[in-house]
C-alpha cells in the first residue's frame, strides 16, 4: 500500500502537509498510533505513524519528535487536528527539515478509522500476492519437472518485471542470470551478503540480495539471488523471493547429483585428477567439512573434477597458468573470509615440471598447501615456487623419491615394521626440535636415554651421524619423501 493511497481514500478526508509525488509513492507496511515523547520504542520501518500531538510543547519537541521517527525508518506520520485546532507550525517545519512526509486527519476523523482501512487494504493485498505467488510458484515448479533451467525461469521474471539478476554463490561465481557484476561488486555483494542480520538486503545502490534456502544459517556455501533494479515496489522482491525457494529446491537435486558424482570420481586414482599441467591442493581446519571444500572448490574452479586424497585434502586440475589460477582461487575464496568464524582454509597450486611426471603438479600443490598453513589469515592461498629444498624435492618423479627414500630409510621403516620400536617418528621429533634430546623427549613423552638409544639405532641403521649436517639433512629429505604431502 502507498501513502498515496490514505490520501486518495474516499470520505477520510486526509490532506498533505508536506511531501511531493515522489514522497507519496513510499510503500506502507503497517500503522502505528503513539503520543509519546519518544516515539521509539512503539514505531517500526515501514510504517505510517499517528499521532495527537499530546507530546508537544515547544518548536524543539517537534524536531526531536520528527527526527526520531526518521531514525526508526517511518515511512510518514499522520498528525491529528483534534488537540491545537489544527497542525502547528512547527511540526511541519521540522518534517520539511527531516524530509518526513506528513499527513494531516480532520478532527472528526477518529484514527480507528483510518487504521482499519488501511488494515483493509494491506490484507487484501496481501492475499493477492499470496494467492499471485502460489500460483507463479506453482508454474515454476512444473517448470522445473519439465526440465527448464533455473537460468531459464531466473532470466524470464527478470524480462517480465524489466530488471537484471544473477544467481551467485558465496565465493562470488555466477550460477545463472544476466546481470553483469563485477569483481569490485561481486566483493562488495558477498561481504554484505555473509554478514547481514536480515534478508532482504538493499545495498547501496540500485542492489537487492535475497538468500537462497538456509536464509541466516550457515552460509559458507550459500547462494544468492541479486536483483538489480531502480525503485520497483515490493512486488519484485516478492516474486523474486518466490523464485528462489524454487531455487532452493532445485539446488538439492544438484547437489544429489554431485555427491554421485563424487562416488564415480572416487573409484579412480587420485593421480587421475592431476592430468592436467596445473593442479589444486586444498585442506581446512574447523568446522568446514570435506564436501563444503570440495563443492567450494567445483565452484570456484567452473566444475572442475575433483578427488579426496588418504589425508582427506582435496584435489583438482586446473585450466590456464598456476599464476592464474591461484589469483582467481584467492580472489574467489578471499571473498569467505567474514562467514569462517574461526576456520580457516589453505590452498596450493603448483604446475608441472615435465611431461613425463603428470603428478608433478599434485605434489608441487601439496608442498604449497602445506607452507599456507604459516600464513595468517584465515584464507592462503600458496603457488608452488622452488624456493626451498622440500619444493625441489616435489618436483622429482615419484620413482626417484621412492628410490632415494628407500636407499636410506628403508631398513628403519623394516625395523619399525618388526619391532614397533617407534625409530622413524623419533626420527621425526628430532629433526623437528631442531636435533634437540631434551625437546624431543618432552615431545614424545619418553626418557631422554630413550631418545639417544633409538637415534643411535636410526644411525646404525642408516650409516649416516645426526651429529653432521650434511647427514641430517639427507635424512631429512628421505623422511619427507615418506610423507602422503609429497607421494
Amino acid at each position: 500500500m502507498l501513502l498515496r493511497d490514505v490520501v486518495e481514500a474516499p470520505g477520510l478526508g486526509i490532506g498533505v502537509l508536506h511531501g511531493d509525488a515522489e514522497a507519496l509513492s513510499r510503500p506502507m507496511l503497517r500503522a502505528c498510533t503513539t503520543d509519546m515523547p519518544d516515539p521509539t520504542r512503539y514505531v517500526s520501518a515501514g510504517s505510517l505513524v499517528f499521532t495527537g500531538l499530546v507530546w508537544r510543547r515547544s518548536a524543539e519537541d517537534s524536531d526531536l519528535f520528527v527526527k526520531r521517527l526518521v531514525g526508526a525508518g517511518v515511512t510518514a506520520m499522520a498528525a491529528g487536528e483534534a488537540l491545537h485546532g489544527r497542525v502547528p507550525d512547527d511540526v511541519v517545519e521540522a518534517c520539511a527539515r527531516h524530509r518526513m512526509p506528513l499527513l494531516v486527519v480532520p478532527d472528526d476523523v477518529p484514527f480507528s478509522r483510518v487504521i482499519e482501512y488501511m488494515t483493509g487494504q494491506i490484507a487484501g493485498a496481501r492475499m493477492d500476492r499470496l494467492q499471485t505467488g502460489l500460483a507463479r510458484q506453482r508454474q515454476w515448479l512444473a517448470a522445473v519437472a519439465d526440465g527448464r533451467s533455473v537460468g531459464e525461469l531466473l532470466d524470464g521474471l527478470a524480462q517480465q518485471l524489466g530488471v537484471e539478476s544473477a544467481l551467485i554463490t558465496s565465493t562470488g561465481v555466477t550460477v545463472a542470470g544476466g546481470a553483469e557484476l563485477d569483481d569490485a561488486e561481486l566483493d562488495r555483494i558477498t561481504a554484505a551478503a555473509l554478514t547481514a542480520d536480515r534478508f532482504p538486503l538493499r545495498l547501496t545502490g540500485d542492489l537487492t540480495v535475497l538468500p537462497v534456502g538456509r536464509g541466516l544459517t550457515d552460509r559458507i556455501d550459500a547462494w544468492f539471488l541479486v536483483v538489480r533494479h531502480d525503485e520497483s515496489g515490493p512486488e519484485c522482491v516478492d516474486a523474486f523471493s518466490e523464485l528462489a525457494s524454487v531455487v532452493a529446491l532445485d539446488r538439492i537435486r544438484r547437489d544429489e547429483r554431485r555427491r554421485v558424482a563424487w562416488e564415480i570420481t572416487d573409484r579412480t586414482p587420485t593421480v587421475r585428477a592431476a592430468d592436467s599441467r596445473v593442479a589444486v591442493v586444498a585442506e581446512a581446519e574447523g568446522r568446514i567439512s570435506s564436501d563444503v571444500l570440495r563443492g567450494l572448490v567445483e565452484d570456484v574452479l567452473d566444475g572442475a573434477v575433483t578427488s579426496v586424497d588418504a589425508a582427506n585434502r582435496v584435489i583438482a586440475p586446473a585450466a590456464g597458468s598456476d599464476v592464474d589460477v591461484a589469483r582467481l582461487l584467492s580472489r574467489r575464496l578471499g571473498r569467505l573470509a567474514p562467514a569462517l568464524r574461526g576456520a580457516r582454509m589453505f590452498v596450493g597450486v603448483g604446475g608441472q615440471s615435465s611431461d613425463d611426471d603428470p603428478a608433478g603438479a599434485v605434489r608441487a600443490a601439496a608442498s604449497a598447501c602445506a607452507a599456507a598453513h604459516n600464513d595468517p589469515g584465515p584464507v592462503s592461498v600458496r603457488r608452488a615456487e622452488l624456493d626451498s629444498a622440500l619444493d625441489l624435492l616435489s618436483t622429482l618423479p615419484d620413482e626417484l623419491r621412492r628410490a632415494y627414500a628407500d636407499r636410506l630409510l628403508g631398513d628403519v621403516v623394516e625395523h619399525d615394521r618388526r619391532t614397533d620400536a617407534g625409530l622413524l617418528a623419533t626420527l621425526e621429533a628430532f629433526l623437528d626440535c631442531d636435533g634437540s634430546w631434551r625437546r624431543t623427549a618432552d615431545r614424545l613423552h619418553v626418557h631422554l636415554n630413550t631418545v639417544r638409544y633409538r637415534i643411535g639405532r636410526v644411525e646404525a641403521l642408516t650409516g649416516r651421524s645426526l651429529a653432521r649436517t650434511g647427514d641430517r639433512f639427507d635424512l631429512y629429505l628421505a623422511l619427507r619423501s615418506l610423507e602422503p604431502a609429497l607421494a
